[in-house]
């Protein structure tokens, strides 16, 4: 699997521009911070020194675990950009696969928190639950909806059958439209996992990565805009 680590990112890079990277590869991993867990104790934080592609596995684990500050990664990318001289393989594969990853995970914490209440997503996270699966059918399950609708509708018609028929269409019209939108949410989760699925390795297509970034943000996707324009220098510089 994919990884840089903060020695190797910087390698390529000639002897005077190496300490200048190495800041700016550090200020990278110092945004993020991993929460250190013993006998199901917290024994305290630390910034690792890899980031490695990840897969389904990783994912539950470091919605539990992993705190990333994009903010302070889009600035260090904002100075990356900034300085052509600094310009590695290594570095430009980070700053995607880092970002896109935690532009997921996030989506995928605040769609949750909006299902289940803070909360019980909270109570949720630990222990970690396995593989991941980017859907949220599971979570937006209601069967009582369904008893309840079914109860209503059978009450109504004791009064009046046309009674019954409106209290019907109208949880057929809500089912309805509720199951749209968690359609659409499961289309934005996959697409968005899609993309970061396929920037696994550092020998990068830019114009792989620009359409890839473009289908997503059509699903729903809100990346932000210093990826489109790492993608647009990339393909400018081939």
């Amino acid at each position: 699997m994919q990884s840089v680590n903060r020695a190797t990112a910087t390698t390529a890079l000639g002897e005077d521009r190496k300490e200048v990277a190495q800041q700016l590869v550090d200020r990278i991993f110092d945004s993020m911070r991993q929460m250190n867990v013993r006998a199901g104790l917290v024994q305290g934080f630390s910034s690792p020194d890899e980031w490695r592609h990840r897969t389904a596995p990783d994912i539950e684990t470091d919605l539990a675990y992993l705190e990333i500050d994009r903010l302070g990664i889009l600035v260090a990318l904002s100075d990356y950009l900034a300085d052509t001289s600094l310009r590695t393989q290594e570095i430009d594969w980070l700053f995607l696969n880092l970002l896109t990853y935690a532009e997921y995970v996030a989506t995928v914490a605040e769609i949750r928190k909006k299902f289940m209440g803070i909360d019980e997503y909270v109570k949720s996270l630990h222990p970690p639950q396995g593989d991941h699966v980017p859907s949220i059918s599971k979570l937006a399950s209601r069967p009582w909806r369904t008893l309840f609708a079914s109860g209503a509708t059978v009450l109504s018609l004791l009064v009046h059958p046309a009674l019954a028929a409106c209290v019907g269409a109208i949880f057929v019209y809500g089912h309805t439209k509720r199951k749209k939108a968690i359609e659409k949410i499961d289309a934005l989760l996959s697409a968005m996992l899609g993309a970061y699925a396929s920037f696994n390795t550092v020998d990068l297509s830019w114009s792989h990565v620009s359409r890839v970034l473009d289908e997503s943000r059509r699903a729903g996707a809100v990346w932000d805009a210093s990826l489109f324009k790492l993608a647009e220098a990339r393909q400018s510089a081939a």
